[in-house]
């Protein structure tokens, strides 16, 4: 006898009661995400605690941190010159992080001038390495959906009697990820002193993710505010450029 023969056979309470369960069921699954038939929670990616640069994340986060000088409070005139040690020629890629990192200083209200007219000279410094993160999956099956050792047309004896909603528990997987973490460094030294007045630091963490790709983000999300305040940890978080999904 299939399902449909069997709830016209069930009395009109059982039926009512049956439907609670189906929308209670639906909404488990709305809350759940992607919901319980097959759903996955990704429990693990908590711990890398980053969007992703690809598939369907629509932000960046990224931790920053910043120290200064406990007497500096961004001091006028807000003009500087890049820091480069003498003979250094810059590589395509310092240049092109640094024309990048020049147009997040001109939004703060820094000018860039030529060294000797300098009140601060600005230096950066980035690095990526890459490592395997151990992450964890549960995934939930739908209760009214037939188990994995009932068929197709069984349903297991459940709290609610025969063809009820049953219980199938979570399974939970364990895999290795290969998650890249990219830095920046920025540093702003007073001109005629040579004191580092602030400097900020941005990391992103993410699953094959890259320091090129994250590096305009690194770079935006270090001067979201500016200055800020010294010691202080704190997640930025940025839209993603739909040009980069």
């Amino acid at each position: 006898m299939d399902n449909e023969s069997m709830r016209g056979m069930m009395p009109k309470r059982w039926l009512a009661t049956l439907g609670k369960l189906a929308n209670l069921g639906q909404d488990r699954g709305r809350i759940a995400g992607e919901g319980w038939r097959g759903g996955r929670l990704m429990a693990g990616a908590a711990l890398l605690g980053v969007a992703l640069l690809s598939g369907c994340a629509s932000t960046v986060t990224t931790e920053v941190t910043a120290f200064r000088q406990g007497d500096w409070q961004n001091d006028p005139p807000r003009t500087y010159a890049f820091d480069r040690t003498s003979g250094q020629e810059p590589q395509l890629e310092d240049q092109t992080y640094e024309q990048w990192l020049a147009q997040a200083l001109s939004g703060i209200g820094f000018e860039q001038v030529a060294r000797p007219q300098a009140h601060y000279l600005v230096s950066m410094e980035y690095d990526s390495n890459s490592r395997l993160m151990r992450i964890q999956e549960t995934s939930y099956v739908d209760p009214w959906s037939p188990g994995p050792y009932w068929g197709p047309y069984y349903r297991p004896w459940g709290p609610y009697g025969w063809g009820g909603p049953g219980y199938w528990p979570p399974v939970t997987t364990v895999r290795d990820v290969p998650v890249t973490q990219s830095t920046l460094r920025v540093f702003f030294k007073d001109a005629a002193s040579g004191r580092r007045v602030y400097q900020v630091t941005a990391n992103h963490r993410a699953e094959g993710a890259s320091l090129q790709a994250a590096m305009p983000y690194l770079i935006r999300s270090a001067f979201v505010q500016f200055p800020a305040d010294s010691g202080r940890p704190r997640r930025v978080t940025l839209p993603l450029d739909p040009n980069d999904k």
